[in-house]
């Protein structure tokens, strides 16, 4: 019977802790500029680093805020470099 009540409140407890994880996961969300989302995703994401950052998502978000130039992703080459400009672009018009 102390077993079977040890589980029952565990259970009780993962329920209570679990819906307010969702709760506050929502309440505290982080939300992110969908260019910023767009330019991550026009990268290769290869994560070498031969632009001078760390990976692929720190390149995009100097990239967003204009803190380096667009054509430093050898990798991507070109059509990434374009692709970048075009969304630097987009972002100005809005």
């Amino acid at each position: 019977m102390l077993i079977l009540n040890s589980v029952l409140v565990m259970f009780g407890l993962s329920l209570i802790l679990g819906a307010m994880i969702a709760i506050f996961s929502k309440v505290f969300e982080v939300k992110k500029d969908p260019i910023l989302e767009e330019i991550v995703a026009a990268l290769p994401a290869y994560n070498c680093g031969a632009c001078g950052f760390p990976g692929c998502e720190q390149y995009a978000e100097a990239v967003f805020k204009k803190e380096t130039p667009v054509n430093k992703c050898s990798p991507g080459g070109k059509e990434v470099s374009d692709k970048l400009s075009e969304l630097l672009k987009k972002m100005e018009n809005k």
